[in-house]
């Protein structure tokens, strides 16, 4: 006799849920391996990563004058500058790296299992292992990925200390991991937001009442102290407002919605001409689902404060509007996929519930059709994402060559007193190792070298642009300079110069 249709398809769910945990390990595999492919494969180090990497360097070995921008967090480079004290190299930072993919991918799939359940979170985990954000700047050293990690963590704990009330250690680790957070990347900060509006909406004002909450602010601020007194020291300014002040306010809302389609792509090849649908399904269901979860909210106002399930509608739609909302209109900065990593998690774990929701409606006629359904969504989201992260990747891999082979050039033709005048400072302060100066006015230069001795080189860029008049100013002064090596970009045009002075 063959097996009953309904046994056969209960056995095949059976069976993936009693191996749920071998599905998570192998999605952990396939993560670990997709950013072992890509971890060498830069060549080149862009401005912000040359930038924590230069000012680590300096603060590890005192090699130049370079200092921290005080707009830049000071975490990743001080933890760089441990590194590179204990003896480790670029290699070494760059697994730092990717031990924070893979936690960030790890805490994903945690938070996903707690407030909602594993499904959620092994899916949700399984985008975040292929998303294309999430490779390629794994392959870079700045500071986005690490401060997504962080603040899934500072989630994770809010969630069972605050949210669940399981131990007071989870709310007394918050604070000091939250601020950690902050000085890797400040918009971290706005993670507090999410969690006072919540708690505001839900509990009212009784959570004041926390006095594990106040020991974890105490210890917040006690770890904080110590940097906004530095801070204060070093650039005269106070600390978040400083960086804040720095740019100036204006809407990227546009932008961030165009991005939208690039970031869910999800093709399913062949039928991507036929309707948009089938290029970004995953944008789909991110809508889906939170229009799923506003309806549930509005319908049940209600309860917001009693029922459980309404509560994480509106914990998610907070971790994803406030951030939103915040690089949509104030965060003055020119818009990019990178600023919007802290909601990535969350908009998959909507992904995942409005996925699993049409899953149960296709249940209901047949079972395998419904889990094909759900496989086919998450194989090609996979094959689409891991994709184009691989092709922007190899792409991007050789920008700013030239300023490494410019840098190691000086490094190798100047002693540690010699200076240089250029831009792209910290590309060339990581690889040469010498003190950069930007240009003076057209009408100081002269005067300027003839005081400076120790300026050895001249560089010449059209990757970091210099003043206009600085490109015909060698060529108009040939009893000054003489180029002494160029470099040229894959066309073999002239993409960066350098010039030495006569002296």
């Amino acid at each position: 006799m063959g097996i009953d249709k309904k046994v056969l398809q209960q056995r095949i769910m059976d069976l993936f849920d009693k191996n749920s945990n071998l599905i998570l390990i192998a999605i952990l595999i396939i993560a670990l391996a997709l950013r072992l492919k890509y971890l060498t494969i830069n060549q080149a180090v862009w401005y912000d990563e040359a930038e924590y990497l230069g000012v680590a360097k300096n603060w590890a070995f005192n090699l130049t004058s370079y200092q921290l921008h005080y707009v830049r967090p000071p975490l990743l480079p001080l933890l760089i500058a441990i590194m590179y004290k204990i003896g480790f190299e670029e290699l070494g930072i760059r697994i730092m790296m990717l031990i924070f993919s893979m936690v960030g991918i790890y805490f994903t799939y945690l938070l996903g299992k707690e407030i909602f359940n594993k499904w959620i979170g092994i899916i949700s985990s399984f985008l975040m292992s292929v998303f294309y954000v999430n490779l390629f700047y794994t392959a870079r050293i700045l500071t986005d990925l690490p401060s997504t990690t962080l603040w899934l963590i500072s989630m994770w704990l809010f969630w069972k200390g605050m949210v669940k009330k399981e131990s007071k250690w989870y709310i007394w680790f918050l604070g000091p991991v939250l601020v950690a957070g902050v000085l890797t990347r400040f918009p971290s900060g706005l993670i507090v937001f999410v969690f006072l509006l919540y708690l505001i909406i839900t509990e009212g004002f009784k959570f004041l009442k926390n006095k594990n909450l106040w020991i974890s602010i105490s210890t917040a601020a006690f770890c904080f102290i110590p940097y906004a007194l530095w801070y204060y020291l070093t650039y005269s300014k106070i600390p978040i407002l400083g960086p804040a002040g720095f740019y100036g306010a204006f809407s990227q809302l546009d932008s961030y919605i165009s991005f939208a389609p690039v970031v869910f792509q999800s093709q399913i090849p062949g039928l991507i001409n036929i309707s948009p649908f089938f290029g970004h399904f995953l944008l789909l269901l991110l809508i889906i689902g939170i229009l799923i979860a506003l309806f549930n909210m509005v319908a049940g106002y209600d309860l917001l404060r009693k029922d459980e399930n309404l509560k994480k509608n509106i914990l998610i739609l907070l971790w994803i509007i406030i951030p939103f909302v915040f690089f949509a209109f104030f965060a003055g900065q020119i818009a990019e996929d990178r600023y919007l990593s802290y909601i990535y998690p969350a908009t998959f774990f909507v992904i995942s519930l409005a996925l699993l929701k049409i899953y149960s409606l296709i249940k209901k006629f047949n079972v395998t059709l419904a889990l094909c359904a759900v496989l086919l969504v998450i194989i090609l989201s996979a094959i689409t994402q891991t994709g184009y992260a691989d092709r922007i990747i190899k792409v991007k891999s050789t920008s700013y060559i030239q300023f490494k082979q410019a840098g190691s050039w000086i490094k190798e033709n100047s002693y540690e007193e010699d200076k240089i005048i250029s831009t792209g400072e910290p590309q060339l302060n990581y690889y040469a190792e010498r003190d950069i100066i930007y240009w003076p006015e057209d009408y100081e230069i002269d005067e300027f070298l003839d005081k400076n001795k120790n300026v050895k080189y001249l560089v010449l860029s059209a990757l970091e642009p210099s003043p206009q008049w600085t490109y015909s100013w060698p060529q108009e002064n040939q009893d000054k300079v003489v180029p002494v090596q160029a470099y040229t970009d894959s066309q073999q045009r002239p993409i960066l110069i350098i010039y030495e002075v006569k002296r």
